[in-house]
Formats: C-alpha cells, structure tokens, sequence
C-alpha cells in the first residue's frame, strides 16, 4: 500500500481508495504509514478520501475517527461535514459519558461549540452527578455568550455538590453567573435578568445542612439516618435519599475538626443523628451540634445544639432526632454503590480502621492479621475489645539514604556526522553548594517483628 494509491490514472482519490480497499485488506500499520505520509505532503483531500473508504467497507480503526475530522477541516470541508464526521464516533455509543464528553471536546476545537453544547447536556443528563460536563459547557458558553446555556451550566454545577473540590466549582459558576447578569443589565435586557437570577438562586438552595464541630486531637463520626430508610455516614457518603456525607474531620488541627452531611433535596420527616465518639480526647466531651433547614428560602431555619459526649466509647454513640417539614423529595433515587478497591475490598479510611479494630470488626476477609487476642490471622473472639489508648495514631518515618555531589562537574556529548568530517559537543557544567546540614535523629518503633528482637534506634543527617 503507497501513497500514490489515490493517484491511479485520472480516477478520483475517492473511488481509487473505495476500489483498493474493496479489493483488499491492508494491515492497520500501513495505513497508519499512508496517512501520515498524505498528511507530510499536505494531500488532505486524499487522506479524507482514504478514511472514508476504510470506515465505509469496514477496514476502520479507532483512531481514523479524530483523524478524519481534522483532514477535513484542513481540507476545506464545510463545518456540517466535519460536524457529522465527529457524531459518527458515538452513533453507537449515546450512552457512554467518557465517549461523549471526548467528542464534544474534539468539536469545540473544531469550532463546532453549538454541537458540543448538545452533547455536554446528554452527558449530563445521562449522568447529573458528573461535574465535568457542566465545567465544560460552561466555558463553551461564557465565550459564545449564550445566555441560556450559561444558565444551564451554572444552575447545573450550583445544584450538585460534589464532595471533592464542590466550593471551588461553585466560586467558579457563581463568578460566571455574576458576570452574565452585568451583561444582561448593560444590555437591557431585564427580563431574561430577573429569570437568570432566579434560576441562580433556585439552584443553591439546600433542605438541610448539618455539621458537627468540636475541639481536641479526637475524632467523631456522624451517621445520618433518613427518613427513607436510608443511613448516610463516612462508610456510605451518598444515598438514595440524595444525603452526602462531605467531610470526614479529626483532630487535632481545630480547622479540620468537623463533620459535614448536605442534602440540596430531602425528604420531609424525621432524620437520626447518632454521633460516635471515635477516638482521642474532646474539649469538655461536648460538640456543637448546628442544623439548617432550607437554605436559599423564606423558611430558613438554624438549630443549635450542645450534646454531651461524656460516657460515650465501646460503640456507644449520642442520638440527636431532627423532624424536617416540607421537603422536596417525593420518592428515592438510584441506589449508589460503594467504592470498593481492585480485589472488591472496602476501602477504609484511617479513622475507620482505628474503630473497627477497636471493636474486633474484621478489617479484610472476616480477619484482623495480626490481632491481639485472637491469634495470627484468626477470627476475633467474642467480646474482645482493644483497651481505650492502646490503638493511637502516630508519625512513621522511614530514611532514605541518598547522594549529594557537592563541587563544579561537567558533561559532555559528542555526536559525529554522517560523513565522518564534522564532530559537535554540547556541555553541559553543574555547580552544586551545600549551604547548610542539619542533623536530627530518628526513633525507631518499640514492636517487633516475628522472631527477632526489638528494632533498632536509627539516626541520620538530613540536608
């Protein structure tokens, strides 16, 4: 197969490439070979024509779908052809958010923005809880100044909250939001305002906000129980009843020491709030308790309350019942699942294995390796418990012994020509001062490992 394939006599490079590839299959390397070599000669029409027949006799790789497109645009081809070349890539695939928001991203640089703005919305609509269509189309729409899409974007991201980075996605959509009001009151348009404010204000509203702060180097967990029937809490972040577990808090930083529950839409009755007091020492064993019903509404309501966690441990955990009224949530959503590591085990986080091992909880299989009292990899018995303070968490550190050449050094590449008649050296000079050593000791743990004796002090110099 060569280049010169579409060059058949005076016959079209379409039909000569539909003819060659009717009559036989090429391997996929030589056409990725003939594609890049049209493309080094600037034959864009007959790489077009080339892609074309490969896809239409059923000779298609995965990667002629991109190509073909940008052949087409740097051969002139109207923008609805390259617009079609684009969507045929997820003909077949219209449930697939990763293949659409790829194709909507390859159109917007293909200045197909309208078209990519219709395929971040079913992206969205297929998945309403995935931020990235919503940051995309937002952009989109910033730079064509689309009003309508603008709204969609913002009020879309304003609504979800998602429990990773949600403040920065909102700050971003809210500065969006604000600067497409002081465009539509520059232009007059006062009307579309008042409704774009409107929706903008909608979107953040919230049913019920809860959050838990306290002050110490210990460690609460909140559990939420829905009226639904369903249980939100650090091991299951987000229900079917739309509640999201956002923040996990431990001391001893006090600005991190708080647990935070969202739910933008929930169900009117009675919520449980049971607080578990995990590990370490609280200020005065008391927390601060705040509850606020419908946030962004006339009914905004803020309860506080002081709960006592003194006597709590051993499971034990303070119960705290809320009734919230006029809820928007009618019926559950879809089920989510729980993240679960590559061999299907759940994956804990450091204050939950702290608990869990406490309490004898298996961590992995049904076993605790290792366990005191129970045996080398064997079922914990009944009734065991490890003692308040003999689990405690701690620093690690492990040395890493390296080299620092200290001194002037210098390297050097030679290259030789082809014809042996010209050499070129690059150098290349290094010089490397040590302002400062600071020496500092490392203590080593007071555990030993299975058949030998205590570990060893170690000591080191750090630069």
């Amino acid at each position: 197969m060569t280049a010169a394939a579409g060059k058949a006599g005076t016959e079209p490079p379409g039909e000569a490439w539909y003819r060659r590839f009717k009559q036989t299959t090429y391997p996929p390397k030589d056409v990725i070979r003939v594609v890049g070599k049209l493309h080094a000669a600037e034959r864009h029409d007959e790489n077009v024509a080339l892609i074309t027949a490969a896809i239409t006799l059923g000779q298609s790789q995965p990667w002629m779908y991109d190509v073909l497109p940008l052949s087409m645009k740097l051969a002139g081809r109207p923008q609805h052809e390259i617009e079609r070349a684009l969507t045929s890539r997820i003909d077949f695939t219209t449930t697939n958010i990763e293949s659409l928001l790829h194709s909507a991203s390859r159109m917007s640089v293909l200045d197909g923005k309208e078209l990519a703005l219709e395929l971040y919305q079913q992206a969205a609509w297929l998945d309403p809880t995935h931020p990235i269509p919503y940051a995309m189309a937002m952009n989109l729409a910033r730079k064509a100044k689309d009003v309508d899409a603008t709204e969609w974007a913002c009020t879309g991201i304003l609504t979800h909250v998602w429990t990773k980075d949600f403040q920065k996605r909102h700050d971003s959509a809210r500065d969006a939001a604000a600067d497409t009001v002081q465009e539509l009151f520059k232009a007059g348009k006062m009307d579309r305002l008042k409704t774009f404010k409107e929706a903008v204000v909608q979107a953040e509203r919230r049913d019920l906000h809860i959050k838990v702060e306290w002050s110490g180097d210990g460690d609460l967990d909140l559990r939420i129980k829905e009226p639904m029937g369903t249980e939100c809490s650090v091991e299951q972040t987000k229900t079917a009843s739309g509640g999201l577990h956002i923040h996990d808090g431990f001391g001893p930083r006090r600005d991190n020491c708080y647990e935070e529950y969202i739910c933008v839409e929930a169900a009117s009755g009675t919520y449980e709030l049971q607080i578990e007091h995990v590990d370490g020492n609280i200020v005065s064993k008391r927390c601060v308790v705040t509850i606020v019903s419908h946030v962004g509404s006339s009914s905004k309501r803020v309860y506080r309350h002081v709960v006592t966690l003194d006597g709590l441990g051993d499971g034990l955990v303070a119960t705290l019942p809320f009734k919230l009224q006029n809820g928007r949530r009618k019926e559950l959503g879809p089920k989510p699942q729980k993240q679960r590591s590559v061999q299907g085990v759940t994956r804990l986080k450091r204050q939950q294995i702290i608990a869990r091992v406490r309490r004898g909880q298996p961590l992995v299989g049904g076993q605790i390796a290792g366990q005191a009292g129970a045996g080398q990899g064997a079922t914990p018995r009944a009734g065991f418990r490890l003692p308040a303070g003999a689990f405690t968490a701690g620093v690690g550190f492990t040395p890493i012994i390296g080299f620092i050449n200290e001194g002037v050094s210098l390297t050097a590449n030679a290259v030789v020509s082809a014809d042996r008649r010209f050499v070129r050296i690059s150098v290349a000079p290094f010089f490397n001062t040590l302002r400062e050593i600071q020496t500092f000791s490392l203590q080593g743990g007071n555990t030993a490992p299975q058949g030998g004796g205590a570990l060893p002090q170690a000591g080191g110099a750090g630069q």
